[in-house]
Formats: structure tokens, sequence, C-alpha cells
């Protein structure tokens, strides 16, 4: 039998300390089950010695006594807790962490800010498929900037510049001065004059971490009324970002709390935090803004699971593979065939394989289309496509996820084009082809793997007809039942003739 455990991760930071309670498998499978947070704002806390008072600690010792004991409800084998930059900053850092210590019960790392970087950028790797950026995670005490290459880490910068503790320092109760503005960025060109790497990396996306860069996605997504309210893996352009800049912090507290998208709690800190994040994209001359999803503490769960070999190999498959350990009982070798003969019938048609993007299309369609059996059986490739549009699969860009989501729910006479309607703000013109063909390639593979009888398929083109071989170890009754149906959608998503022979398998 196997054996499932649960892990408790507390991130103290500047701004917020939340926890988030994992469920684990021993093959290194895991799901988030609970998720709190608390905004004590320790940056808040610091006196102008630049020590914490025990006093000033009250709050946060509460809320770590609570978040251990919510922990101890969920039966958790270990308790990782890391404090951020309010806490190493400060004078006294070594106190402060022996009184959270001794009054909680909890065993806290006091994280350095390259630590800090170093995990953040885990979080990254394994979320986004990008393989070259700027990781900026902007926290209420400090903003770490890392740039890697080939998904490698090359470079790491912690600043003492957060949103809590520079709106301290040049926030007004309500609307900014242009020269209190204008002071924030020189600190933060200032620091950051020393970092010859910072200007030697042009073009590349800034991947924005935190509370900062998700309610700035927000704010984008309200405004221009976009279809898919998922903020991860979300790419806001400089032009966009620039507009957010130059109005936020000439608006009054009151104007700001209205902001469609904008919680009122982060109305103060949200001024400054767009200001360091624009100032940092345009010391590295940043093509794009894109939202992670995933941050300090899925690299503390990464470095906790696989420490020295802390970065996924693929993260579409690593986020698929936790999906389907913990979701509904289906044959994972039936869902790789289908897979399989979805790429064997795609590279017929087109001539040649998928590149990276389709075959995220493909592996993802194919992989989780009875995902919404988890939900309710009938009607379950409806649920699925819910549940891959909004489950924040880690590695797919938005456009691949609306994509796998309209094929594996494929009706091509009513719920496709209305899929492809509502997203179209999404969606190029050219996804419209793209998604008829692709979801009647997933109607054929899965009547081809409805049963066990055809261990095998070869797809060639002659002239205007796909010649389909399918090798047999039994008569494909159940089989050529469903093709009947897939056929005709993929003659005409297709514009060609679909033909099948049969051949028996050897019994050798």
């Amino acid at each position: 039998m196997t054996q499932h455990k649960t892990l408790g991760i507390v991130d103290i930071g500047s701004n917020s300390i939340r926890l988030v309670i994992y469920e684990l498998h021993e093959e290194g499978a895991y799901r988030i089950i609970h998720e709190d947070k608390y905004a004590a704002r320790l940056s808040g806390v610091v006196e102008p010695d630049g020590t914490i008072q025990r006093s000033s600690l009250n709050t946060a010792v509460t809320i770590l006594r609570q978040f251990r004991a919510t922990c101890e409800s969920y039966q958790t084998v270990d308790i990782r807790a890391a404090a951020t930059a309010a806490i190493r900053n400060a004078v006294n850092a070594a106190q402060i962490i022996h009184w959270l210590e001794s009054e909680t019960g909890l065993t806290i790392e006091c994280v350095s800010g390259d630590r800090e970087a170093y995990y953040g950028f885990l979080g990254v790797i394994q979320s986004i498929e990008l393989t070259d950026g700027f990781v900026v995670d902007i926290g209420g005490g400090s903003t770490e900037i890392t740039v890697f290459r080939n998904r490698q880490r090359l470079h790491s910068v912690s600043l003492p510049i957060g949103a809590v503790n520079s709106h301290a320092r040049y926030g007004g109760e309500d609307e900014w001065t242009e020269e209190n503005e204008q002071a924030l960025c020189n600190e933060v060109i200032a620091a950051l004059q020393d970092q010859d790497w910072i200007g030697k990396h042009p073009g590349l996306p800034l991947i924005g971490l935190g509370g900062t860069m998700r309610t700035l996605a927000k704010v984008e997504q309200k405004r221009i009324q976009y279809s898919l309210p998922i903020t991860h893996h979300y790419e806001i352009g400089s032009e966009a970002m620039e507009n957010i800049a130059r109005t936020l912090p000439y608006l009054t507290s009151a104007q700001r709390k209205k902001v469609p998208g904008l919680a009122k709690d982060r109305a103060d800190i949200i001024v400054p935090g767009v200001l360091i994040l624009r100032t940092v994209f345009h010391l590295i001359q940043g093509d794009r803004y894109v939202v992670s999803g995933a941050g300090l503490r899925d690299g503390l769960l990464r470095d906790y699971l696989a420490s020295g070999q802390p970065a996924a190999p693929d993260a579409l498959k690593d986020s698929i593979r936790n999906f389907l350990h913990f979701g509904p009982p289906i044959p994972q070798k039936r869902l790789q065939r289908i897979y399989q003969d979805m790429v064997t019938l795609y590279t017929a048609l087109q001539g040649a394989a998928p590149d990276a993007s389709e075959d995220h299309v493909l592996y993802t369609a194919s992989m989780l289309h009875m995902a919404g059996k988890q939900i309710n059986y009938f009607r379950y490739t409806q649920h699925s496509a819910y549940w891959i549009m909004n489950a924040s699969i880690y590695g797919l860009s938005h456009r691949e996820t609306i994509l796998s989501a309209i094929a594996a729910d494929y009706h091509p006479k009513k719920r496709t084009p209305q899929l492809i309607q509502k997203h179209e703000d999404i969606l190029n013109d050219s996804d419209v082809r793209r998604a008829h063909r692709i979801g009647s390639l997933l109607r054929a593979a899965e009547a081809i793997n409805r049963a066990e009888s055809i261990a095998a398929i070869h797809a060639h083109v002659e002239k205007d007809s796909l010649l389909v071989t399918l090798t047999c170890t039994d008569e494909p009754l159940l089989e050529l039942n469903g093709l009947e149906d897939a056929v005709k959608d993929v003659q005409e998503a297709w514009g060609i003739t679909l033909k099948h022979s049969i051949q028996q398998a050897s019994k050798g």
C-alpha cells in the first residue's frame, strides 16, 4: 500500500505570514491541501535603530502558533519555516528567531538574500517552461533579482528595498508626489549600479513573483476583461505596465481601493511595488512581464523533495503527473498510448513532428481529457475542460491551456465554437483550425484505444487520403465502432479522407 504524508511550509515574509500544507506521495507526487495567510507586515514594525522589539511580535507569535496547530490537525510529518527580509535585516535577527522559536515550538530558518533568490528561482523553473529570463521577487522588505540562461541560475542579488519598507519611507497617506516616486526609483538604480550583469542580458522576460506581480496581473485582466482569470503565466506588455505605473501613484488611497482587481489591503503598497518593478524592467531592458504563481514556498518544497537535484526536468509533465496521481483511477498506459497515437496521426498529416507548443497541447489534452471523472463521470469531458482551464497547470501558456481544454471537450458543432468565441481574446485566428484539428485527432486516438485490441498503428498520407494501419491482437469491434464517428471529424477538420486497414499482430 502506497504511503502519503503531509508537509507544512511557513513563509514568514515582510508583508504576510503564509502557510501551505502539501500532501506528498513516496514517489514524489504532491498537491496543496491547505493554504492560509495573514498580513502581519513585519517590515512596518522595524524600529529606527533597525531592531524589532518583542512587543511588536505578538501578532506574529499568535499566527505562527495557530499555523502550527493547523499543521498538527493535518498530521504533518515536518514543518519547514523560513523567515525572510524583515527579520534577517533586523539588527537583532538572531534574538528575534530565538523569541519566535521558543514561543511557537517551530524551527525557523533565517533565509539569506541569496538563498531567498535561489528558492524563488526554483519555484519558477519548476512551473514555467522558459529557458532564459530574469526572476524578480518583490516582497515587503526586499527585492531579489536573478538572471538565468538555459534554466541555470547565473547571478542573483537581494536589495533591502521592498513594497512595505519603501511605502514607509516614501509613501504618503494619499497619492504620491513626483519627487518621492523619483527618489524610490533612484534608490533602486543606485543599489544595482555595481551589478554589471544586470544590463548584459537584454531582451529577456521579467518573471515576477509575489503579491505585487499577481495584483498587477489582476488589475490588467480586469481592465481588458480577460476571459481566463488565471494569473500564472499571464503576460503583460511593457506599454500596459507603463500605463499602470503612471496612473496608480497619483490616485488617492480611496481611489486605488476601487480599482478593479486591486485588493484593499494592497492599495498602499502596490505603488512602491510597481515602481520597483518598472525600474528593474528598464535596467534589464526586458521585453515583457510574465507572472509566476509559484515562488519561494514552491522552491522550499522542491528543495525539500530533491535537495541537490532541485529542478523539475519538465514542468508540464511533472504537473500532470501530480494531478494524475491524486486524480481518478485512469489507466495511465492507455493515456500514454492515446498521446502517442495522436502524435503518429499528427506527424503523418503535417509531414513533420509537432513543435514544442503543439506537443504541449497534444500531451495535455490526451493525458487530462478524462480528468473530469474526478468530479462526475457524466459529462466528464466538460468537467475536464473546466479543470484544465482553472487548475493552473505548470508549463503551459494561456493559449496552450485554452487549446488543450477545447481538444479535451471536442464537440465541433456546438461547444467547441462556443469555447473558441469565449476566448477569442487569447486565441489567434489560426487557432480556430488548430483547435478543430487537434480535437479531432484526440477523438480518433480515443476510439483506437477504446479497448485493448489494437497493439499499434501506422499512418501515412497518399494523395488526398490518410491511410491508417491498425495492428490488432483481436477483432477490434469496440474500436471500429467508435472510430466510425471520429473519422468524420478528422476528415472535416483536416480536409482529407481517412481509410483504415487491419493486420494481425504476430504471435511470436
